[in-house]
């Protein structure tokens, strides 16, 4: 995992040799059909999306640099073969995936039997690799079962408050957990609403931060603090400390140009 998701610092970094060599290795050695079980939030982050940038920055130093020009679309197959290992997880009542999927059974384990509980952030944060795959792959699939995702996400915001809670029901949609804050189980939905707007133009998706957003500085911002209060009780607070996963929150502060 770690060498695909860092094969796009290599070109960052201008060094086009090791980025051949490790791309070579890539397609060589790595095959997604294993019977193991996965995240579906951190493979898609980090496999997905480490192949995706890969696929593309591949074609961009073949004409740039005129290097790799062996290379022929491989990345973005595997990233098409682990996107269609993932979609099983999202066979839902409510098109919320399961967090965790076996890449080559699906659903259809005993470990995964009872799977029901998922995080926001798990759920929400597909939609960019997802719609990325769709659009260089030509197959809607991934970008529609991503969208449908974020739409359920949505709908089960607490309507007065516009906060998530943190822990959900795949199947039935209610909160297990409704602490809200910007940190662990929630961060990276928060991010993917306002980076969906930016990657698809979508006015949804700048439309649902900023109503996010609102509700995070007016009950989470405390002071110097951002902390978690009950989605439905938002002036309770549940804890008074700050975790070391909201520490993004202020670049994308920035990036919505606050």
């Amino acid at each position: 995992m770690t060498l695909v998701d860092t094969l796009d610092t290599l070109v960052i970094l201008g060094d086009l040799e090791e980025f051949e060599r490790a791309v070579k290795l890539v397609i060589k050695d790595v095959k997604f059909d294993s019977d193991i079980v996965v995240s579906v939030f951190e493979t898609n982050i980090r496999m997905v999306g480490g192949l995706l940038s890969a696929h593309i920055l591949a074609e961009y130093v073949q004409k740039q640099a005129d290097v790799m020009m062996w290379y022929r679309g491989e990345l973005l197959e595997m990233a098409k073969d682990l996107g269609y290992r993932l979609l099983p997880a999202f066979n839902t009542s409510t098109g919320i995936p399961h967090a965790r999927v076996n890449l080559k059974h699906g659903m259809k384990v005993e470990s995964l039997r009872h799977s029901r509980e998922t995080c926001t952030a798990c759920a929400g944060t597909i939609l960019l690799e997802f719609a990325a795959l769709s659009r260089l792959s030509g197959e809607p699939i991934f970008e529609a079962k991503a969208h449908a995702a974020m739409d359920a996400l949505w709908k089960m915001r607490h309507r007065s408050s516009d906060l998530m809670g943190t822990v959900l029901n795949v199947h039935s949609g209610d909160w297990i957990r409704r602490e809200s804050g910007v940190g662990a189980g929630i961060d990276s939905y928060y991010e993917y609403c306002l980076k969906s707007y930016i990657l698809l133009g979508d006015e949804r998706y700048l439309a649902r931060f900023n109503r996010h957003y609102n509700a995070i500085m007016k009950y989470i911002s405390q002071g110097p603090m951002l902390l978690d209060v009950q989605m439905h009780r938002p002036h309770t607070k549940t804890r008074n400390f700050m975790d070391a996963l909201l520490a993004f929150w202020p670049g994308l502060q920035v990036l919505s140009g606050d």
